[in-house]
């Protein structure tokens, strides 16, 4: 099997004699999708005119071209067994894939057909994720199903990354397992696209994220990168590191507005009897107060953390006795 000819790039440019145009928005998609879909029947102008018919295994080998082709990883097993399914169903009586569902058709109840949402996943991949695909932190193309099995049996706070399949667009989205009466309950948040992901990195969105139950203490319940790595080692290298900056009301500095320096997190809010055990309002950790350092004015910071901390100690004696 050949990769694609120069001349039929799937970014959908073109030149004859020097000029050159472009094709934008869906248009450009779908001459990738043509032209990605010719190469793996080796067919040229006739494919046009009657489209064709290419079996999974070619349109296996070509998907998992166009992601190494854009990134330093291709696909492997798991994930083109998910894309599979994608296109051909659970339970497939064979494996030839006609060009208007590759291309045309809507994906099952979706609006949008298997190439769009393709190629908004691997825009989304080069703008913002591509360190973490390159590294192999976002197993990316899983089902819910695949997923919680993944997920079952692992420590409390073990979460993995994947892509949302509701999104044409392209969006990624974390999962992560907890306990309860010793029964696993797994908890998604609401997928980041392009637009969050434009304010906030994803590592720092992993970092900061929280859930917060009613009036208790937000806490971050991602522990461990699938299948035990822990947070911090997984992501470390990639969080944004704090500058040196003029204290919030310093109007003395260079730059002074007189507004007082704030960061964007993500919250999540959970039902109460989630936060029901004595550890999870304990004080924050030593990583936890680090941050929360940096972020507020010097002298507050010590306020907080005893209040903090006689609230706790008071909450952890009421609830032993």
């Amino acid at each position: 099997m050949s990769a694609p000819r120069e001349s039929g790039s799937p970014t959908g440019h073109s030149r004859r004699g020097g000029a050159r145009s472009t094709a934008e928005g869906p248009q450009k998609k779908r001459i990738g999708a043509t032209l990605c879909k010719t190469n793996c029947t080796k067919e040229n102008l006739s494919f046009f005119l009657s489209p064709s018919v290419a079996r999974w295994p070619q349109v296996m080998e070509v998907l998992s071209w166009q992601f190494s082709s854009v990134t330093k990883r291709g696909l492997h097993g798991d994930q083109l067994n998910m894309l599979e399914e994608k296109l051909l169903g659970p339970n497939p009586t064979d494996d030839c894939i006609p060009w208007t569902k590759f291309c045309k058709e809507n994906l099952n109840d979706k609006t949008f057909p298997f190439w769009l949402w393709i190629e908004g996943i691997l825009e989304l991949i080069k703008k913002h994720l591509l360190c973490l695909w390159n590294d192999g932190c976002i197993m990316g193309f899983i089902s819910k199903e695949r997923e919680r099995m993944l997920l079952k049996d692992k420590e409390p706070g073990t979460f993995l990354l994947r892509f949302s399949e509701s999104s044409k667009e392209g969006a990624i989205t974390f999962t992560w397992v907890e306990r309860s009466q010793n029964e696993p309950v797994f908890h998604s948040v609401e997928p980041y696209t392009k637009k969050e992901l434009s304010a906030v990195t994803f590592p720092d969105i992993i970092r900061n994220y929280k859930v917060m139950a009613a009036e208790n203490i937000p806490e971050n319940p991602l522990k461990f990168l699938y299948p035990d790595t822990p947070k911090d080692v997984a992501f470390g290298r990639y969080y944004s590191r704090p500058t040196d900056v003029s204290e919030p009301m310093d109007l003395d500095g260079p730059k002074a507005t007189g507004y007082i320096k704030t960061e964007l997190i993500s919250v999540s809010e959970v039902h109460p009897s989630r936060l029901t055990t004595a550890d999870s309002l304990l004080p924050m950790s030593p990583d936890e107060y680090a941050h929360l350092e940096r972020l507020v004015p010097e002298g507050l910071v010590s306020i907080i953390s005893v209040n903090f901390v006689m609230a706790a100690a008071l909450l952890f004696c009421h609830l032993l006795g």
